[in-house]
């Protein structure tokens, strides 16, 4: 199981679909180091 289903899964969240389209988006980065989170 990818990250992604994992989310949609638990939380319910899909980060494969558009929220404001409903179409596919293609995930291109997952940033996972905090400190650069912070930076964001």
């Amino acid at each position: 199981m990818t990250w992604a289903q994992r989310l949609k899964r638990v939380f319910n969240i899909d980060v494969e679909t558009c929220a404001h389209c409903g179409e596919a988006v293609k995930v291109i980065a997952c940033i996972e180091d905090q400190q650069a989170i912070d930076k964001i």
